[in-house]
């Protein structure tokens, strides 16, 4: 798998959540990534964000999908 890209930003995981949802019932497979909060620096995480990443070849159609 090529790299992925961030194609949505939230700052909570139940939103997060559903957009990730929403891009799998269209048959784009998606990634919430940093949504577990906690680690290391649990304040660097929630300052970035919560992240929606797929993969590059499906990027342009998550952002149109998410965007309606």
């Amino acid at each position: 798998m090529d790299e992925l890209v961030t194609v949505a930003t939230f700052k909570d995981l139940p939103e997060a959540e559903l957009a990730r949802e929403r891009l799998e019932l269209e048959g784009i497979r998606a990634f919430v990534i940093d949504g577990q909060g906690g680690g290391v620096m649990p304040y660097l995480a929630e300052s970035m964000g919560i992240r929606l990443q797929v993969e590059p070849k499906d990027a342009e159609q998550a952002k149109e999908i998410l965007g309606s």
